[in-house]
């Protein structure tokens, strides 16, 4: 019997034409492949072959900035992987200042997705980039036919995976088990709706989700292949909740880990309640203002040799989109090179 390392395969299902799950070739000669990408400016190239994992950006976290303002950033900062945001902007967003969850310059809706997911790819892949799958408004609860336009267009960008988040969890007591078969069940009809499209579904570790924790997170995908559904390894998201030792949280999603969504949060005491105990308020922060230490995070992906690449997501207020990347990839370009 294969190994789950041996099956787990980023682009399994990346081909439309070949609805079969694929199994990957060895991991470090896909590692190696990777290191070795030219982003065709020598600096970039340079500071990506040292380091022991490399960086990637979600359009998310840009909302102030096109498509080729995006695409020329990051070659700039040397991050080659990139996560696409296929999502209509809110009616009550239109023509208001760029946001990350509001309005956006580059305005890519899921339909406009379809129709020109190849277009776009091919303009990354000039661009000396890559794709890393997609983030819609997507989840086990959207109707088919909807389901069904987010895996064409996931599709039609070679982009290989697409986000599906879950119901949060309830706000009281409530039955576990019972809570966990009813999300199980939604992925399973997910994962068929995918299938067709060879697109693998990935669920992030998301504070308030169901999903909130590393071992919450494998309770859901235990019950898949790898290739069918995997995680999105969320740390920031671990400034707020979920939080376990880096080592430990790495060892128990392993194989199930796509990709890591990086950003830095903070808590901060904003005052005193009537018992006397302190408020407290999440903020978000820079990576190296960060509550959650980064090094032996890295340490810890890197000792796992996931292949996964480092997603930044920084939205640190008061900071324009550029500035935020620039930071973030100086800061994780820093904290790898010691890696090796």
């Amino acid at each position: 019997m294969r190994s789950r390392r041996a099956i787990r395969c980023r682009r399994a299902l990346c081909d439309k034409a070949n609805q079969s799950m694929i199994p990957s070739g060895v991991r470090s000669a896909r590692t190696a492949a990777r290191r070795t990408h030219s982003l065709g400016s020598r600096n970039a190239s340079a500071i990506l072959k040292e380091l022991a994992m490399e960086l990637g950006v979600t359009a998310v976290m840009l909302p102030d900035l096109d498509f080729d303002e995006q695409l020329a950033l990051m070659r700039e900062c040397g991050v080659k992987y990139y996560q696409i945001r296929p999502r209509v902007i809110p009616a009550e967003q239109a023509g208001k200042p760029w946001n990350p969850w509001g309005n956006h310059k580059f305005d890519l809706t899921p339909q406009r997705l379809v129709k020109e997911g190849k277009a776009i790819t091919k303009q990354v892949r000039d661009a000396g980039l890559e794709l890393w799958g997609t983030l819609p408004h997507l989840s086990i609860e959207t109707d088919a036919d909807e389901v069904k336009m987010h895996m064409e267009g996931a599709a039609a960008a070679e982009a290989g995976a697409a986000r599906c988040g879950m119901p949060r969890y309830p706000d009281g007591p409530f039955d576990y088990e019972d809570f966990l078969k009813k999300i199980v069940a939604g992925y399973e009809r997910t994962v068929e709706l995918a299938k067709p499209f060879g697109i693998k579904l990935i669920v992030e570790t998301h504070c308030l989700s169901f999903a909130t924790s590393p071992a919450l997170a494998w309770n859901i995908c235990r019950h898949f292949d790898p290739a069918q559904v995997g995680v999105i390894f969320d740390m920031a998201n671990f400034t707020r909740e979920g939080e376990i030792t880096p080592h430990l949280a790495v060892s128990v999603l392993r194989d199930y880990i796509d990709c890591v969504h990086i950003g830095g949060g903070r808590r901060l005491v904003t005052g005193v309640d009537e018992f006397g105990c302190n408020v407290i308020e999440n903020q978000m922060a820079p990576l190296n203002q960060s509550d959650l230490y980064l090094p032996p995070w890295l340490k810890a992906l890197n000792d796992a040799q996931l292949g996964a690449p480092l997603i930044i997501e920084d939205f640190t207020p008061n900071m324009s989109g550029a500035d935020r990347l620039r930071d973030s990839a100086r800061v994780l370009q820093r904290a790898l090179a010691g890696l090796g």
